[in-house]
C-alpha cells in the first residue's frame, strides 16, 4: 500500500528529520503554511493543491 503525508513547509524539515531517524523515506505532498485558521476558501485551495499533487504522484507510479 502507498501512502503519502500532507505537510506544510514550514514542517518538512521536521518530518524530513524524523523519517530519516527511522530509516523511511516519506512520500511528501507540501502545501503552504499554514492549514489552520483559514477562511473556508484558503483552505480550500490548500485542499485542492495536495490533491493535485497526489494525482501527479499517483499518475507516475
Amino acid at each position: 500500500m502507498r501512502s503519502w503525508v500532507i505537510v506544510t513547509e514550514t514542517f518538512r524539515g521536521l518530518v524530513m528529520a524524523q523519517a530519516k531517524a527511522r530509516k523511511v523515506e516519506p512520500r511528501l505532498l507540501v502545501v503552504r503554511h499554514p492549514v489552520g485558521g483559514l477562511s473556508p476558501d484558503e483552505l480550500s485551495e490548500r485542499i485542492d493543491t495536495a490533491f493535485g499533487k497526489l494525482k501527479e504522484e499517483i499518475g507516475r507510479g
